[in-house]
């Protein structure tokens, strides 16, 4: 794998693990309220899905992706997108090619 092609890894990893962190994490204050527990259930369900997808790729990035099977990865992706069809996950492949044709400023 080339040097491209890790740093469209890793960035996807890095926001992919902001997006974790916003969906389980509410910056409310707390509420009885059942449509926001709702919410909050959904988002961590989202969460979770997304830390299934992407914790072979964290543990592939420490090792600099040797062995890392990308096919199955974007498949994985497929399958949560299809899961969350609301949640707009197809956009961690836009996120990837955009770095990946330097239209993204972090790449």
């Amino acid at each position: 794998m080339n040097d491209k092609l890790k740093v469209a890894y890793r960035h996807l990893l890095y926001v992919a693990m902001l997006d974790t962190r916003n969906y389980c994490q509410s910056r409310d204050k707390p509420s009885r309220n059942p449509v926001v527990w709702f919410k909050q259930y959904h988002g961590s369900r989202t969460a979770g899905a997304i830390a299934d997808w992407l914790h072979n790729l964290a543990y592939y990035s420490s090792i600099d992706f040797d062995g890392f099977d990308e096919p199955r990865f974007w498949e994985e992706h497929d399958y949560i997108c299809s899961r969350f069809l609301h949640d707009n996950l197809q956009r961690y492949r836009r996120i990837f090619d955009e770095c990946l044709s330097n239209k993204f400023y972090v790449c």
